[in-house]
């Protein structure tokens, strides 16, 4: 019986030595997490919209968060178009796409902020080609209007190439990023 006692009080000792431990270091590193993650936020925002180098959060009462994309190093005059994450449920994963909009609603580009979709299918939404400088299907996005963001067999001017074996993550993605300029479309003054 003593034994027993002896194990279950190590047990215990251990436990809370871990639980001490492993608050400590998430209370060490949840700045810097939370400050790389605002990076990799913004990295996208810039990708989405390069004519932007400043942007301003806002967001409408029902809880949408889009931003103000500004050229220069100001918030001041009018936006030179407007950033919004697009949520789509992919085959494995939420798949999280950064999407910037000119004034006209003219899609300025696409990147994909996050996503664990099926290695070597799903994950072929950010596979940039040999020769090329940016991933080839988000690529394709760019200049699209809400009416042409939709997938066509073999893409071409008037819609977007699936990625094959990965038409779960192209639809994902495409849905999410029309939602995203229709609902754009909506808070835009």
């Amino acid at each position: 019986m003593r034994d027993i006692i002896e194990l279950v009080g190590a047990l215990v000792l251990i436990t809370v030595i871990a639980a001490v431990v492993l608050s400590n270091v998430y209370l060490l590193t949840r700045d810097k997490i939370a400050e790389v993650e605002h990076q990799r936020e913004l990295n996208a925002m810039k990708t989405a919209l390069p004519a932007a180098t400043v942007f301003e959060q806002d967001t409408t009462g029902d809880g949408f968060v889009y931003y103000r994309g500004f050229a220069g190093e100001e918030k001041s005059g009018e936006p030179v178009g407007y950033v919004a994450l697009a949520l789509g449920k992919g085959y494995s994963s939420t798949i999280r796409t950064m999407v910037g909009v000119d004034p006209a609603l003219a899609i300025t580009g696409i990147k994909v902020a996050s996503q664990q979709e099926t290695p070597g299918l799903g994950t072929r939404i950010e596979q940039v080609r040999r020769g090329e400088e940016e991933p080839w299907f988000q690529s394709q996005f760019r200049g699209k209007t809400e009416k042409t963001v939709k997938l066509l067999r073999g893409g071409g001017p008037d819609g977007i190439e699936a990625i094959t074996g990965a038409t779960i993550s192209s639809r994902a993605v495409t849905k999410s990023v029309r939602e995203t300029v229709q609902r754009l479309d909506q808070v835009i003054d």
